[in-house]
């Protein structure tokens, strides 16, 4: 029989399990004294494994989960992360969370570095530049799994969850032009290793239906942004703006009414995320419910073996547009320029 290929990281009783076509109960029955449990041919595959495989039992059976991300306080980096710790409880493993900083060779070290004793499963969140430079340099014999990010040839062998921002965004600008809005603008997120596809959501739409695309408003992470961005939409004179988060849109909303123009009376907003607050701001923000809970979770699942890649694409999170106080048809009183008439 040919030597089978032990991996570098030291194996789980699921590996255990899987290789000897038990159950993990089975496999556990089996290894623990008084080693009574299972049929004998149950027992005699699980000792083949674990001899196959160089599995070593000690106190810390529970599976081991990686996650690196070089952020965890924007919006959706800790709830992919809070998906993250809800499928480990779940799954009864224990998670290890390391911010990536400086070199690759810091981040490499974190994870092949002999503190490390035992990895079962990486989890990448790739919501960034820096966080896609990392998946290029995985081990190829490093169970990871993506989570966000877009399916890609860099790396197509490595199994993801993701959600697809520019179908968001052509959601809501369907939305805003079926509400009769002629001139709507867009306030975007910086680019995250690739063009952003909520921006190419918003301009394949608005080609499409024959609408000018005014340039982008800017582009940040927080509400200091949409707060600035406010004066050039007053300016412009557009009647909607799609904004690529919620911190985003709030800080539009409190912009706008600053410089006199209200929500969704002169102008109206729409987020994407659907943050927590979302629902409590004044308006009410319309906006498109990213679900990167799932996203954390279904990317847990993945780098664990305990769910199933579908496709070539992964597994793709759907998206959803929730309808709240911050749109509403387009005010009658705009002059031809779609400047708002004075009041």
């Amino acid at each position: 029989m040919a030597e089978v290929r032990r991996p570098w990281y030291p194996p789980s009783l699921d590996a255990v399990a899987a290789r000897a076509r038990v159950s993990k109960a089975t496999a556990s029955r089996v290894l623990s004294p008084p080693r009574q449990g299972g049929t004998p041919a149950a027992a005699a595959e699980v000792a083949r494994a674990v001899e196959q495989l160089g599995y070593h039992r000690g106190g810390g059976e529970r599976p081991r989960l990686l996650v690196l991300a070089t952020d965890i306080t924007r919006t959706g980096y800790w709830l992919t992360l809070s998906g993250v710790l809800s499928a480990c409880q779940d799954l009864d493993t224990d998670l290890s969370v390391q911010v990536l900083t400086g070199a690759a060779s810091r981040w490499r070290d974190s994870v092949l570095g002999p503190q490390q004793s035992r990895i079962d499963g990486v989890v990448v969140l790739e919501f960034d530049s820096p966080s896609a430079q990392v998946l290029s340099r995985m081990p190829e014999d490093l169970p990871v799994a993506v989570a966000g990010g877009y399916p890609s040839a860099d790396a197509g062998h490595l199994p993801r969850a993701w959600i697809d921002d520019r179908a968001g965004a052509v959601l809501a600008v369907e939305y805003l032009l079926s509400l009769g809005h002629e001139r709507i603008a867009y306030l975007g997120v910086p680019s995250a290793g690739h063009p952003d596809p909520r921006l190419a959501g918003w301009r394949a739409i608005m080609t499409g239906a024959g609408r000018e695309t005014p340039p982008p408003l800017g582009t940040g992470w927080g509400p200091e942004t949409g707060m600035r961005a406010a004066q050039a939409a007053a300016r412009s004179g557009v009647s909607a703006v799609l904004c690529g988060n919620d911190d985003l849109a709030i800080g539009l909303v409190t912009g706008l009414r600053a410089v006199g123009l209200e929500v969704p009376g002169d102008v109206s907003v729409v987020g994407m995320d659907d943050h927590p607050h979302a629902v409590a701001t004044s308006p009410a923000l319309t906006t498109v419910r990213l679900d990167f809970a799932r996203v954390g979770e279904m990317a847990t699942r993945l780098a664990l073996g305990v769910q199933k890649v579908p496709g070539p694409q992964g597994i793709e999170v759907p998206v959803d547009l929730v309808v709240r106080a911050s749109t509403a048809p387009p005010p009658a009183d705009r002059s031809a320029d779609g400047v708002p008439a004075a009041r």
